[in-house]
Order: C-alpha cells, then structure tokens, then sequence
C-alpha cells in the first residue's frame, strides 16, 4: 500500500475542488492522543504530531512524507491511515483519501473525524447521498457539533432541500448564537435558495460575530453582486482579498472579484483579476495539460505561432472569439495563430478563420477537477505560446469603446441557413419566436439563475407568435405543458440536434425572427452569428459590464429583474415587447 501511495505523491498535488461556501475548514484533523500502551504506537505518535503541525502550516507534501514514515512503521494504525488521509485529502486525491479514510474508519470505528472526513471527500466528489450519510452518523456520535451541522447544512442545500438545511441551522443557532460560521452557513442556504437579500442580513450578523473572517466577506461579495450591488461586491471582494492567508482561498477570491470588476465595467481592472482562473487552487479553474508557455498579455506576439485555445464552457468560448480577428491581426502575416476549440465548433471556426492547424481540445474529470487537453498536438515545441481566448479578450476590450458595432462575428454555413430557412417558412404563418428556458446543466445551485417555466406563460399567450424550442435537453415535460395549460404549440425543427449540430443551432437562430433566452450555447450561438436574440439575464450579470445591454452582441436587447429570482414582472415586460414586435412584423 505505501509504494502505491508513494508512487501517487511522486506525481505531485492533484489541486481538487473547493468551494468556499461549503465545507468547514476542509479535512478535519484528529486528537492525537499517546495513552495507547503499544510500543510500535508511541514511536508513531511523535511522527504524526509533527506532520499534524505541517498540515495546519499548508505544506501537504513535508506532512504526507511523515505520514508515509508513520504507516511504514505499522499499516494498520488507524490514526496513521487517518492522516495521511488527510494528507491526499489537501494534496486532492481524493479518492485515495477516500479508500484511506475508509481504511482509517474499519480499524478505528470509533473515531468520529473520520465519519465528517469521509463525508467531507465525498462532498468534493459530488457523492452528495454518502456525504450525508456519513455527517449523520458523526452527528450520531457527536450530538449538537457545530462543524458537523454546518457541513450537513451544506450537503442538504446542495441536494436542493434547502428547508430542511434551513431548520437544521436555525435550531444549532438557538443554542450558540455566537458561531459566526453558523450565521455565515444559514446566509449560504438562504442565498443558494434564491434569496441574496436576506442572506445578506445574516452575513452581516457573522461579520459583526467576526470581522476578520475572509470567507465570509467573500460569500458577502458574491450575494451582494446577486442582489444587484455590484459596488458593494468589490468593496467585500477587496476586504476579503486583505484579510485571506489560506493560498487555496485566495484565487478563488480573486476570481469572485473579478467578476465584480468586470460587471462594473472596470473591464482592465476585471480581466486583470480573472488572471486568478489559472490558479490551480481555485473552485473555478480548469487545469491545462499544455507542454508550451502561457501568454498572460505581456509579451510582443508579433512573427510569433500560437496556439488559440477555448477555454471555460461552450457558451464562453463562442463569446470570447468576439476577439480573435482582432488578435489574429496583432499577431500579423508574418506570424500563425492556430486553434483548439471545442469539437463541435471546428465547422464555424474554419469557416470564420480558416486557420491553417485547426484541432479539438477536450475536458476530463480528475479527482474531481476538470483538465483541459489537446490530444492531437503532440510536439509542442512549433508553438512561442499558447493563448487561453480569454486573454486575447483582456488584450482587446480594455474598455467599453473597444466593442466593435457589428451584426454577428461567426460565419454560418449558407446549406443549413437554407435548409432551416424553409423549416421554418412550413411552421404556420406568423412571426418566429425562439425559446430557450434552462441550462442543460441544472442542479440546485443554478436552478437561481434561471427563469421557472410557469414564469413563461405571459409570453406563450402572445397572439401571433409561433413557438420554436430551441431548447437542448429533455424538454417534452415543458412543451406537453404549454399544450395542456395554455393550448400552445412549441415547435420542434425537424432533424436538428440542437445539442451536436451547432451550426444547425446558428441557422436556425439566423431564421428565426427573434430567440428569447438566458445565456448560453443556443443565445450564444445565434447572437454571435447576428441572430435577433433577447436575453434573459440578472442585471449583475458580467457580460453586461453595468451598460443594460450585452456590448459583446449590440444588436441584442437584455431584459433583467428588477429583484434577482423575481422573473413575473421581467417576462411579462418581455410578453408586451414581444406583442408590440409581432404586432409590427404582422403590418409590415
């Protein structure tokens, strides 16, 4: 067992994800107590002591190489098993820490840390149903603890039973009103739950609890940018930035931050702090797996070949190559700007900018992380740099006047622009509304940012309009209930996958008269092609960088809630806008 984990540590860290509104200062660290009378045990105990003090000094690596020491000295102490656990834990392997912990807990059931440690690294693997599990059975064994309350505040609200987290939290508080964390927890559920107002007012009680507390003027910052102040954000972003000392929240304050700036419209001040995306310690950053140096805007590219590389999700990376004309031409003719795009967007990218090396990256989970790979380049020495695309953008938009006046930056494929032109021209007569309503990824903590579809009703009432999904997912639950409730007919494109034909999406969005939706693949798409789109979105939202509209698509119109989550007074704006333009499409 120890030459495997040896060979595991050899490796370096594995950095996992974190988040900072969930668990409780990460791994647990057991009592480390000597009264045991083996002899093997008290030469032990000394060894663990000291790797105890490298794990609260952040140096994983010195604790794990004592940990080592300790288990080769007997596999079968728990405690052994149990911090070096903890070890892989903060080095992110998690599930080496699991089958550790696991070990530590059969030779020691009686150690309730492990029951929270377990739980804790199943969180980060997203095995919400075991961690919930085990932080009930350590709350079985230690009634009332506060930490263990917490965490399962956090796992409850991230299976969306928010109430029941709610309850939990409440009922702790009655007896320790002085645990600032429980304050902070309680805020936490409120906001994921939909409601940054009142999580505010409880963060607000943690901070008088505990003003120094970074953590909770970080979860301060991203409620405030919720509820709508994005001024308020960046002065708690700031005061938390001031105040961390753990290596592995910082970035991810930073990144909080960043988006701060960048809904401001401080866009220079913005994409400088989005720098901390590539911080392998924060909960945002995708992990590159690259053999060629970064360019982070420093360097001259002019005469230089670099490799362009989508980075983020899908709809980021249609949104950042708003730029890439620009950036191609700074790099110039003596120069060769080759791409890495995601596969489905290599049809428009050598239509767009007939690169003369055009290759897919893909993203795999690792312990929990996502790394981003480009499996078709294999030697890298061709290459000065490689460019994340959003740092061609920070190179580009360094201020508002920067965005160009344009009707779409992508060229769609004149076939299936035809071929969904007469798709559409079969639908019945009327104007042609495209509808997108949910993310394809929608957990507890999306579900906020999203419209619920009842709130669509006012809209589907429209006289005239003529409903087209463009919405990827299983969406035939929504569609059977416009039919039932409202006798509304959601058209469905005959032969388009609107999930792996994205050019097809592009066509469509480019036939429609209009595409109504939040952020994402299909809006993206549509919009970067110079499709009408009205987009959905929370007035914080940083695209929007403060200005009402989306500067990145100006033939675009934005409608936001006036309070974040409250979406019936928003769509029935967006019901009398769209009256008013099927009313004109029908005289004209």
């Amino acid at each position: 067992m120890t030459f495997a984990i040896q060979s595991m540590l050899d490796q370096g860290p594995d950095q996992q994800k974190r988040t900072l509104r969930g668990a409780v200062g990460g791994a647990r660290l057991p009592d480390i107590d000597q009264s045991n009378g083996n002899k093997a045990y008290k030469k032990i105990v000394p060894i663990l002591r000291r790797s105890k003090k490298l794990i609260d000094a952040h140096d994983y690596p010195g604790a794990a190489k004592l940990a080592m020491r300790a288990l080769d000295m007997d596999e079968d102490c728990a405690l052994s098993n149990h911090i070096m656990g903890i070890c892989l834990d903060k080095l992110g392997h998690l599930s080496k820490a699991l089958e550790l912990y696991e070990r530590a807990w059969r030779l020691d059931p009686s150690d309730g840390e492990i029951y929270q440690n377990l739980a804790l690294v199943a969180w980060k693997l997203d095995m919400l149903p075991a961690a919930e599990k085990f932080l009930q059975l350590f709350l079985e064994m230690q009634p009332g603890d506060v930490n263990g309350v917490i965490n399962l505040g956090g796992v409850l609200r991230d299976l969306g039973r928010f109430d029941e987290a709610v309850e939990l939290i409440r009922a702790a508080i009655y007896g320790h009103q002085d645990q600032s964390m429980l304050w902070n927890a309680l805020a936490t559920v409120l906001l994921e739950s939909g409601q940054p107002e009142q999580g505010l007012t409880f963060y607000d009680e943690a901070l008088r609890l505990e003003p120094n507390n970074a953590r909770i003027w970080h979860n301060m910052a991203y409620a405030a940018g919720l509820a709508g102040d994005r001024t308020r954000a960046a002065k708690a972003g700031e005061k938390a930035l001031g105040l961390t000392t753990a290596p592995e929240d910082r970035s991810t304050i930073e990144y909080g931050l960043s988006q701060a700036y960048l809904a401001l419209g401080q866009l220079e001040k913005g994409w400088h702090a989005h720098m901390a995306r590539f911080d392998p310690n924060g909960i945002a950053n995708m992990l590159t797996v690259i053999d060629a140096p970064r360019w982070d805007g420093e360097e001259d590219l002019t005469g230089k070949r670099v490799l362009l590389m989508g980075e983020q999700g899908l709809g980021d990376e249609v949104l950042y190559m708003n730029a890439a004309q620009e950036f191609i031409d700074a790099v110039g003719p003596k120069g060769r700007v080759d791409f890495a795009v995601e596969r489905r967007l290599m049809p428009v990218v050598e239509r767009t900018f007939a690169p003369k090396t055009l290759v897919r990256h893909m993203t795999v989970n690792q312990e929990g992380r996502q790394i981003r790979i480009i499996p078709d380049i294999k030697d890298w020495s061709v290459y000065d740099y490689y460019v994340p695309m959003g740092n061609a953008v920070a190179a580009h938009r360094k201020d508002l006047s920067d965005f160009p006046d344009h009707k779409g930056y992508l060229i769609p494929d004149p076939k299936k622009v035809k071929a969904m032109q007469e798709a559409v021209a079969a639908l019945p007569t009327g104007p042609k509304i495209g509808l997108c309503w949910k993310s394809m990824v929608m957990n507890a903590n999306r579900a906020k940012y999203f419209s619920p579809f009842d709130a669509w009703k006012s809209v589907l009432k429209t006289p005239g309009a003529v409903f087209v999904s463009m919405q990827y997912g299983d969406c035939t639950e929504e569609i059977a209930q416009a039919q039932k409730e409202l006798g509304v007919t959601i058209h469905e494109l005959p032969g388009l996958d609107l999930k792996a034909d994205l050019d097809g999406v592009a066509a469509a969005g480019l036939a429609l008269d209009i595409t109504i939706g939040p952020m994402n693949a299909s809006t993206n798409l549509s919009a970067a092609h110079g499709g009408m789109v009205w987009f959905l979105a929370s007035p914080d939202h940083w695209p929007l960088h403060s200005t009402g509209t989306i500067p990145w698509y100006p033939t675009s119109r934005v409608f936001s809630p006036k309070q974040f989550g409250v979406w019936e007074e928003t769509m029935a704006r967006v019901a009398d806008a769209l009256a008013e333009a099927v009313s004109t499409k029908k005289a004209a």
